[in-house]
């Protein structure tokens, strides 16, 4: 007896759900047993007769359906009390025991169907999809670059809580993006005849092609990265935490790194390194310190993956800080950049070829394509790659039967700038933007030259030891928010004193939690322009275009707040960086070619990107008005034959340009059928090397 107790306890501790069915089904089975052999046996007494079967068959048919008990009394006044209270009973206790004990337990069921799908923890068979493990403020700007792909994505997020949040907050920023995008197609569409507007919504309004779904679990267990497929998933993306979930009161990241991500990593290239994995598949894996970029690349090298995948490691916090210096560098950009970055409009692309001569190969393209813009050769695990700035994939092998016009252009090939950047604020990544600057100027030659400015609070001032260590900041300022004047007097005679173009840099705390988000570089943002618009009424003699601000925010919707300030760009990071884990996530080849475009070379090294030239300076002529392909076309041409360049070719891409008036057109499409008319205000937008002219 002892062991059969035993026995029980285990069973109701292990299988609870099947051991209710068991007694369930006991339970009713003797009910019905005992019920049919009672109403057999008084049915002999009565005006109606029948066997235990016929009296089990209608005690079943009675607990069913209440209406059957005429089936047994046919006559009421003829039949048996006690048989009639015997029916009567057994249709009540039959239905609670049998209809609703069966009922319950099945609604129990499908309930704990339904929860466990709403949470995720269902097998799903899916291939070809992207996976997030864990969850941070990037997340949602990976899924939302997916709505401009060209085909339907499936995206997985596995994460550790907060599942019902994370679904609105996806659904929100989709839902938004959509009627963003869309409003701007029916505006452009208004002035159109009814078939052309047709026609043009047809192809340019934009659906929701992304299915995504949200499982609350472990990102740690084998079982949970199974049923979501990983092996078969075309990317995994491990995100990190954000700097805010860190951080201590004082605002500072601890220095051990992020075992979490290196676990989920171990785990994740375990699956995929499996037989049945599918190939080529890309891990990204979301780095913010030292000790986590040593791990990872001792997994790396320890693992033997060969061709079943690709990891990548993604330092957020380097990539970011380049881009914000290169941005504050040239200003410009921002647009550019927030174009080119995403899968909306023109965007990177890479393609195999066989490219022994680089100049070659781009003046044989040029000469037979007219969609699609060569811009390097690339080499990723032995291969060859050609990246190209494109509509579309599909565009890079779209060719056509071109002839030259005969067009031609003039560079000049001396061309020196001066940059003036003032910094307010701090962020997580202000020592990555300082080596940034570093490199920079190492890779600088001749008069070009970089001022910064420095104007931050007092603790940040000094956890930076005052940039002492950096020869190009002039001046350390230290804010006091609530003393505003007397940071502003040094804006005003940076800004209004000096002949150079200045950029403003305000960088948003991506420690502050929760509502304080982006709080400080918003207020900072309100205090500056303010001034500077009173300094405008002064004197409206004033050069405005020689004033450029940037502001850094990580939450999307403050871009509205930022919008209604005249000559201020955004830059929202997360999207940025959200972006660019996007676009690796489908082109593993592409990595390389970020890397080189954020950074800038030693001097020596090889460092090409995009730069913002004033058609002035980079031209010896102003062109005269052409289409964007003879321009494309002429500037190569000039750059890889003029006298100065016939020792080191240093080719010129043209990707757009920029009006005086701030309006900024990336090529993209046909580009014979975009018209370009130039004027030496203007800025155009030139992949090359980044070099300097000697005198």
């Amino acid at each position: 007896m002892r062991k059969f107790r035993e026995w029980i306890s285990i069973q109701v501790a292990k299988h609870p759900k099947r051991v209710v069915l068991v007694l369930i089904i006991l339970f009713n089975v003797l009910f019905i047993s005992l019920s049919a052999a009672l109403i057999s046996s008084l049915s002999l007494h009565g005006t109606e007769k029948m066997n235990f079967f016929h009296a089990a068959y209608y005690t079943i048919t009675m607990i069913l359906d209440a209406g059957c008990i005429e089936s047994v009394i046919k006559d009421i006044g003829t039949t048996g009390v006690a048989l009639t209270i015997t029916c009567l009973a057994v249709i009540i206790i039959g239905m609670i025991t049998f209809s609703g004990a069966v009922i319950g337990y099945l609604t129990n069921i499908l309930n704990d169907f339904i929860e466990k799908a709403n949470a995720g923890n269902t097998r799903l068979y899916l291939s070809d999809h992207t996976v997030i493990l864990n969850w941070n403020a990037r997340a949602s700007e990976i899924v939302n670059d997916l709505l401009y792909s060209d085909h339907k994505e499936t995206v997985v997020a596995l994460v550790k809580s907060d599942s019902d949040e994370i679904k609105k907050e996806i659904e929100e920023r989709l839902r938004f993006t959509i009627e963003k995008e869309n409003a701007a197609v029916y505006k452009k569409a208004e002035k159109m005849s009814f078939f052309a507007r047709w026609r043009y919504l047809n192809n340019n309004k934009l659906g929701n092609n992304v299915t995504f779904i949200v499982i609350e679990g472990n990102i740690f267990s084998q079982r949970q990265l199974k049923d979501i497929r990983i092996d078969l998933a075309k990317a995994v993306i491990i995100l990190s935490n954000d700097p805010s979930d860190s951080a201590d009161e004082d605002g500072r990241q601890p220095d051990e790194g992020n075992p979490q991500a290196v676990k989920a990593l171990m785990q994740t290239a375990d699956i995929v390194s499996a037989g049945n994995a599918a190939h080529h598949q890309n891990i990204i894996i979301e780095i913010t310190d030292f000790w986590t970029y040593d791990i990872v690349q001792r997994i790396i090298n320890g693992k033997e993956l060969g061709e079943k995948c690709n990891i990548v490691m993604f330092h957020v916090e380097k990539f970011l800080g380049q881009l914000l210096a290169q941005l504050s560098i040239a200003p410009e950009m921002t647009p550019v950049y927030d174009d080119l970055f995403s899968n909306k409009g023109a965007a990177f692309y890479t393609e195999p070829v066989r490219a022994d001569d680089e100049i070659g190969y781009i003046r044989d393209y040029l000469s037979t394509h007219k969609n699609a813009i060569p811009l390097t050769k690339l080499a990723h695990n032995g291969e060859s790659y050609f990246c190209f700035a494109a509509d579309s994939q599909n565009d890079i092998n779209k060719k056509h039967a071109l002839k030259s016009t005969g067009y031609s252009v003039k560079l000049n090939n001396r061309q020196s700038e001066c940059k003036r950047v003032i910094m307010v604020g701090h962020n997580s990544k202000v020592e990555e933007i300082m080596s940034c600057y570093e490199a920079y100027l190492s890779c600088r030659i001749g008069d070009q030259q970089l001022k910064v400015t420095v104007i931050d609070d007092a603790d940040s001032l000094k956890r930076m030891d005052d940039y002492r260590r950096y020869p190009f900041v002039e001046e350390v300022v230290e804010l006091d928010i609530f003393h505003i004047d007397k940071t502003v007097e040094t804006i005003h005679r940076l800004l209004f004193d000096a002949k150079e173009e200045t950029s403003i840099l305000i960088l948003s705390d991506d420690t502050e939690l929760g509502e304080n988000t982006d709080s400080s570089a918003l207020m900072y943002l309100v205090y500056i322009q303010d001034f500077i618009k009173e300094r405008l009424r002064e004197n409206p003699a004033y050069d405005q275009n020689k004033i450029k601000t940037i502001v850094e925010i990580t939450d999307p919707g403050h871009f509205d707040i930022i919008k209604g300030y005249d000559r201020v760009d955004a830059v929202i990071s997360n999207r940025f960086t959200g972006n660019i884990i996007t676009q690796i996530g489908e082109k593993e080849s592409i990595y390389d070619f970020y890397k080189d475009l954020l950074s800038y070379a030693s001097k020596g090294g090889q460092s090409k990107k995009p730069q913002v030239k004033k058609v002035s300076s980079f031209f010896s002529e102003t062109p005269a008005p052409c289409t964007a392909y003879d321009l494309v076309r002429a500037v190569f041409e000039a750059s890889v034959s003029s006298a100065e360049a016939s020792q080191k070719q240093y080719p010129a891409l043209i990707l757009g340009y920029i009006k005086a008036t701030g309006e900024t057109i990336v090529f993209s499409g046909d580009l014979s059928e975009i018209k370009v008319s130039l004027e030496a205000e203007d800025k155009i937008i030139v992949y090359s090397e980044f070099v300097g002219q000697s005198d």
